[in-house]
């Protein structure tokens, strides 16, 4: 049978169709998501101008804890790391903010870049003590380092100024802004909420890099990852440093606001309470943490008074994780899944 070079060439050009879509749709849907994330980020600025200010403080707190939260979660996400001593990482970026602006007189953009460099730097040194370890023995560790530092600043009254707290005297400007008003939620959220955004933005790129594809490898079958070649340790050692970070942003940003840092900020149950909002709002995704602890601030907003907040939460955390163990991020993408399958039945029909 003779073959002719169209019958040969017939078949690549499927191929190659194919191929071409696929890189196209990749585009679309990276352009859609950008465009998105974009979209929240510009709309979320306005937020002084449509709500009064005690939701708005209420939305400030959620958002700072949904930084911590996301933190944890994105950890545990790429790695199956289950940590809790990341508020370590964001107590301590307080504490040495609040130190240089008492004895060093430094001004508030110095000290707050340090005190994000402190925490970065601790979170460093836990990864390099505790990297090795993994599951049980990973967040028994964690927690184990987190408490040795709590217990620190509760004894260190020269520091810390124990269990008092330590008030954080900012002077001077602060982005072209006395550093006192960002005591008031107005000019804190638009900082609180450009970290966070950036925070997600940042960390879900990381995720579709090879760095991000080669943890969750490490993730999925550590030991055929070590076969082929490839050190498992050092890529986890920079997952928890680069987790640390955030969470020294979420310390950064909390201190900015608050003025005050108190052993509180370290207690392992600050790690507790960021890692429940990351699993509420649902890890598998970098949205999930932050709409969790947003949504948590509101819900302790709305029922503080009673006093049933801690039922509520206990049942919602019950129930996210009988019924849709992956969050709301799941109960989102099931939704967006069952409107795909019937605009799909409807083409075909």
């Amino acid at each position: 049978m003779t073959i002719t070079s169209e019958s040969r060439t017939a078949p690549e050009r499927p191929a190659a169709g194919t191929v071409r879509g696929a890189l196209r749709t990749s585009r679309t849907a990276l352009g859609l998501r950008v465009g998105t994330w974009a979209v929240i980020a510009a709309a979320g600025l306005a937020l002084p101008y449509l709500v009064a200010l005690y939701p708005l403080q209420v939305a400030t707190q959620g958002v700072t804890q949904g930084i911590l939260a996301l933190s944890i979660g994105w950890l545990l996400r790429q790695t199956g790391l289950l940590s809790f001593g990341h508020a370590a990482f964001y107590g301590v970026t307080g504490y040495v903010v609040g130190n240089l602006a008492i004895h060093t007189g430094l001004s508030p953009l110095p000290a707050l870049l340090l005190g994000i460099l402190g925490g970065t730097v601790l979170s460093l040194l836990f990864a390099l003590v505790i990297a090795r370890s993994t599951g049980i023995a990973f967040a028994m560790l964690s927690l184990a380092l987190g408490m040795m530092l709590w217990v620190a600043a509760y004894r260190s009254r020269a520091l810390t100024d124990g269990l008092d707290g330590m008030v954080v005297e900012l002077h001077g400007d602060f982005l072209g802004r006395d550093v006192a008003d960002y005591a008031g939620p107005v000019h804190a959220w638009p900082i609180a909420w450009l970290v966070l955004m950036v925070t997600i933005g940042g960390l879900w790129l990381a995720s579709r890099t090879v760095f991000g594809r080669r943890l969750t490898a490490i993730r999925e079958n550590e030991e055929r990852v070590r076969f082929s070649g490839v050190s498992t340790v050092g890529p986890r050692i920079a997952a928890i440093a680069i987790s640390g970070f955030c969470a020294s942003l979420a310390g950064a940003v909390a201190v900015l606001q608050k003025a005050f840092v108190s052993p509180d900020d370290l207690f392992f149950s600050a790690s507790g309470l960021a890692l429940i909002v990351a699993v509420i709002g649902g890890i598998g995704s970098v949205w999930g943490p932050p709409v969790g602890a947003i949504a948590f601030a509101v819900l302790q907003a709305l029922l503080t008074q009673s006093g049933q907040y801690q039922a509520v939460l206990g049942l919602s955390l019950m129930a996210f994780v009988l019924l849709a163990p992956g969050g709301g991020a799941q109960l989102v993408d099931r939704v967006r899944t069952a409107v795909a399958r019937r605009r799909e039945g409807r083409t075909d029909a």
